[in-house]
């Protein structure tokens, strides 16, 4: 089997794969997000949907790396591994849970135009029947929907605190790019992503569960009074 054979053959395996993917995620999004006014749930449920849509888009990510992957032909893989640093860091800052949180925001805010980018990159590169465009579409809808829960997770830590917006600084997004800088770009633009969302994930994993602990000591508090 040649290499053009090949990638064929993982075309088809991943466009089938990553239909059934949107569709559940479609259908799994419409459940955990509310755009009209989403900080209205007690807070159990705010965090409890910020934890399922993080796990969710963490692994949505890591499907659509290896689709991305599939479609930039021979040697995608090394794509991914390249180093770029106009990209947004995958890491957190911060001290205590409320700074945490907030730098998930502002690193939401920062990928939301590289996501942009790779998607208007790719719907150039791709035809129009591509399975990779609408799930690249999907991912840049759930990052704004990720920051609305964030926003609401904020508020619960700092209920007298609005979420300071990122300054308006360049978004460090790059000038014209050939055929071959738009394929790394979006690769590493994607695994960035996929590593900040692992990190995002455990981040508000550990609040859901310190919250929950500090919940049930109230209560017991409050049983013995």
């Amino acid at each position: 089997m040649n290499g053009h054979d090949r990638n064929m053959q993982a075309h088809r395996s991943h466009s089938t794969s990553m239909l059934f993917l949107l569709g559940v995620a479609l259908l799994t999004i419409i459940h955990l997000v509310n755009t009209t006014v989403p900080c209205t749930e007690n807070k159990s449920k705010i965090l409890q949907k910020g934890v399922k849509l993080a796990r969710l888009m963490n692994r949505t990510t890591a499907d659509i790396i290896k689709t991305y992957q599939a479609y930039q032909g021979d040697f995608a893989e090394q794509f991914c591994k390249m180093s770029m640093d106009n990209v947004p860091a995958s890491t957190l800052s911060g001290q205590t849970s409320s700074e945490r949180v907030l730098s998930i925001y502002t690193r939401l805010k920062e990928f939301l135009p590289h996501v942009k980018k790779v998607l208007e990159q790719q719907s150039d590169l791709q035809p129009p029947s591509s399975p990779l465009l609408p799930v690249l579409s999907q991912i840049k809808e759930q990052i704004i929907h990720l920051a609305q829960r964030v926003n609401c997770i904020f508020q619960i830590l700092q209920p007298n605190i609005l979420v300071p917006e990122p300054p308006a600084w360049p978004t460090r997004i790059p000038p014209a790019q050939n055929i071959f800088q738009q394929k790394v770009y979006g690769c590493v633009v994607l695994t960035r992503l996929s590593e900040f969302l692992s990190t995002t994930l455990d981040e508000l994993k550990s609040l859901k569960g310190s919250m929950g602990k500090k919940r049930t000591g109230e209560l017991l508090s409050n049983s013995w009074n």
